[in-house]
């Protein structure tokens, strides 16, 4: 993909929703992906979710959805900071669980490299086939170029269960 923009398609957004049963935060959003994930709250490329609490107005815990954007050119990347960012957060009990959309499976490498909790440690699951992200115009990306990983993380709240259940209709689930 030219952009770092890769939004996700309505029928995982639907499968998220089941496992948290509500998204309070996408920390990397914009206006025109949450009219599809609907969180509560988001944060875009100018209110960056890199710097922003990861809390509700009242410092309550709550469940974030994490898809973060790509990025080549920053070390570490995007993605792994993200990546941190979401673990140090459950860490501290601020994210009652998430789930985090690893946009190549060679995030799984990174993760163990970069000393961060690896994300195979945690309940994932590999598509069986690649994502077809949605581009800027709304319609589907042609040939994804990279296949992915979505990662369970649990934190107050373990539902395990509940995303082996919905996720296993996607690909494997390894828990």
């Amino acid at each position: 993909m030219n952009s770092q923009e890769h939004y996700t398609p309505l029928h995982i957004i639907e499968m998220v929703r089941e496992v948290l049963h509500e998204i309070d935060l996408d920390p990397c959003s914009s206006d025109l992906a949450n009219e599809t994930i609907k969180a509560k709250r988001y944060l875009t490329v100018h209110t960056s979710g890199l710097v922003r609490e990861w809390t509700d107005f009242w410092g309550t815990p709550i469940s974030v959805w994490c898809n973060p954007p790509g990025s080549r050119h920053i070390k570490p990347s995007l993605p792994m900071q993200f990546w941190e960012r979401l673990t140090k957060e459950i860490d501290e009990g601020n994210v009652t669980h998430a789930l985090y959309l690893a946009y190549s499976l060679e995030q799984l490498q990174q993760a163990q490299k970069a000393g961060y909790p690896p994300m195979a440690q945690f309940p994932l699951c590999i598509p069986h086939k690649r994502i077809a992200f949605i581009n800027m115009d709304g319609n589907p990306q042609r040939s994804p170029t990279h296949g992915n990983v979505i990662v369970y993380v649990p934190g107050i709240i373990d539902n395990t269960s509940g995303f082996k259940r919905v996720f296993s209709q996607l690909g494997y689930v390894k828990i």
